[in-house]
């Protein structure tokens, strides 16, 4: 099965599925469905022929993802902090793109002398690095797969 994602944001995601047809996509549909943290599921296959499934899974705002496995991030990585800036956050506590994402923007811009225009355009930067948490309808997903394997599993060994 081949997976190329179309569309991902915090509640939205949108991929389309080769090598599937209406019998995985049925599943799908009706196992996300019985998740409570999801608004939405659908699929449409626009020709049955030559098309591929598109699946949208649209969650409910809040469902929360645990950030174990987070990734550590350069302060660097974001956009516009060079040396000069690293050394001025570092120097105010902040040691990584993560921890300038739960900084009080402030208390820092008043700690650092950045301007806080400046330090809000790094936050908004930083929020769309990679920290290696899956989005909100992605860690959905893929729990929901599981349970379906987890269900195909048992009935394996329930069969003779």
């Amino acid at each position: 099965m081949e997976i190329r994602v179309i569309e991902e944001s915090d509640s939205v995601l949108e991929f389309e599925v080769a090598g599937e047809d209406h019998t995985f996509c049925n599943l799908l549909r009706e196992a996300l469905s019985r998740d409570p943290r999801v608004e939405v599921a659908s699929y449409r296959i626009d020709h049955p022929l030559v098309a591929k499934p598109v699946v949208f899974l649209q969650v409910k705002d809040g469902v929360e993802v645990p950030r174990e496995g987070e990734r550590e991030v350069e302060l660097t990585a974001v956009p516009g902090i060079g040396p000069k800036r690293k050394e001025q956050l570092e120097a105010a506590g902040i040691k990584s793109a993560n921890m300038l994402l739960t900084a009080d923007v402030k208390e820092l811009a008043a700690s650092t002398g950045i301007p806080e225009s400046t330090l809000r355009r790094y936050v908004e930067e930083a929020k769309k690095l990679d920290y290696g948490i899956p989005s909100p309808p992605r860690f959905v997903l893929k729990q929901v797969l599981e349970k379906i394997k987890m269900e195909f599993q048992e009935l394996e060994g329930k069969l003779p």
